[in-house]
């Protein structure tokens, strides 16, 4: 009985990539979903592994990147049911004509692999043949711009690729048994000049300390991180490597490197092989301990507010201009309002800031808040709530619910005494940073005292 089965099963596999003569090949950009009968040709640039969340040990499917001779590419996957069938013969790097695959919508609004709305599915019908005239792309890549990425532009829900020199890295963080979770921290420039941030986790992270360990550190490292996730946290982008789909090139022979490595040869310098690299100090510090521990916490009464004419956006405004407020209008030609004010200037930059009054058992100050501590703590940029105002109307009784949320919070800030002005009895100070006072756990009897002020209580 064995023995038939064995049979069967080798002739099952067989048939899936029996030889066929070359078919109508169709490119991925031009496939109809709705057809059944479809050939495609293509290299695998990506294979991995999903396993079933419920046993570690049980394969639950086989996932790949798929690219044309156009460069197009298309996630595929291999369903548990038939992953006998092909998991022998699928290999990253190998091509392939593929006739009659099946096709599957991929989840809206998700994080994608590739640009197309559609994933191939291998089904039971599918037919498989190796393919050896394949004369498109090795790898794939499509290396973004480092500019669209520090100035926001990039979307974060679509997989990217991202080449640079490492010009400095931090300390492995193992704050977690889960060594999936360990994270090493680079910095990677580009031919310009520019910076990104980039965190490789996991097995990608003891990758690139294993060839840090293991080589000079005046050597030129050229890195490629493929199918990596942007996040973007508090506007400050970062670069990510996304579970166990990225790719990552440490000084690899292949042409992208070697190109890239020619491009930063017009610095004259005298070797271009070696470089610098800077080991980064481990500035992790949790929020309760950057608030808590790093910086003394002082009642109203004890902040020192310096008396400085400045003029600020609302001063500004085009000659004969109604007061009527515009979120997106930038208008060349403003002159300054503001008796005080003895600048000259003819332009402005637009910024938009959300004034908070707070008050502890001490005093009262009205605080700042700018654009991007505004969308942390509010969870919303402060465009978004401009403009949601317009809607409502100027009335304190129209706030947004979220400027509402709020009233009655017990907050601790941190404020910047750059850019401070005092009109009135009214006190303007620049805020950086707000943290959550009421679930703070203060432990020093100093701490606890500060605490019952914040927070209105009697102390004793």
């Amino acid at each position: 009985m064995s023995l038939c089965f064995c049979y069967w099963y080798y002739m099952f596999c067989v048939q899936s990539i029996r030889p066929m003569a070359q078919p109508n090949v169709t490119l991925i950009a031009d496939l109809d979903v709705l057809k059944d009968d479809s050939a495609i040709k293509v290299r695998v640039i990506n294979l991995w592994n999903l396993f079933s969340f419920y046993n570690k040990d049980e394969l639950f499917s086989i996932e790949l990147i798929l690219i044309d001779e156009q460069g197009t590419k298309i996630q595929a996957n291999v369903t548990r049911k038939n992953i006998y069938r092909f998991k022998n013969i699928l290999k990253d790097g190998l091509t392939f004509y593929i006739k009659c695959p099946s096709f599957a919508s991929q989840r809206m609004g998700g994080f994608t692999l590739t640009r197309q709305d559609h994933k191939l599915i291998f089904v039971h019908e599918i037919v498989v043949t190796e393919c050896y005239d394949f004369s498109g792309p090795t790898f794939g890549f499509e290396f973004v711009d480092y500019q669209s990425i520090i100035s926001l532009v990039h979307p974060e829900n679509i997989a990217i690729d991202v080449i640079g020199l490492v010009v400095a890295f931090g300390e492995m963080v193992r704050d977690n048994d889960d060594k999936k979770k360990h994270r090493l921290n680079i910095q990677i420039q580009d031919a310009n000049g520019l910076q990104l941030s980039v965190n490789l986790w996991g097995d990608f992270a003891y990758k690139m300390q294993h060839f840090l360990d293991n080589n000079p550190h005046n050597l030129r490292i050229i890195v490629i991180l493929q199918f990596a996730k942007l996040s973007i946290w508090r506007d400050r982008p970062t670069v990510n490597t996304y579970f166990s789909v990225s790719k990552l090139f440490i000084n690899t022979d292949i042409d992208e490197i070697n190109v890239f490595k020619k491009s930063l040869d017009g610095d004259d310098r005298p070797d271009s092989s070696t470089n610098t690299l800077t080991r980064m100090k481990s500035n992790k510090v949790s929020e309760h301990d950057d608030f808590m521990v790093n910086f003394q916490l002082k009642t109203i009464s004890e902040v020192s507010i310096p008396l400085e004419v400045c003029c600020n956006y609302k001063a500004f405004r085009p000659p004969g201009a109604n007061d009527q407020p515009n979120a997106d209008g930038l208008t060349n030609g403003y002159e300054c309002h503001n008796k005080d004010c003895t600048k000259t200037e003819t332009s402005v930059i637009p910024r938009f800031m959300i004034p908070l009054r707070v008050q502890d058992s001490t005093g009262t100050v009205t605080l700042t808040m700018f654009e991007r501590d505004g969308k942390y703590l509010l969870k919303k940029s402060a465009k978004d709530l401009f403009n949601k105002t317009l809607q409502l109307g100027f009335s304190t009784a129209f706030y947004p619910g979220e400027i509402n949320a709020l009233k009655g919070l017990k907050l601790a800030f941190k404020i910047s005494n750059t850019s401070m002005s005092q009109k009135g009895t009214t006190n303007i100070v620049g805020t950086s940073q707000s943290f959550d006072i009421g679930k703070a756990d203060f432990e020093s009897q100093d701490n606890r005292i500060l605490k019952m002020q914040f927070l209105g209580q009697t102390t004793t």
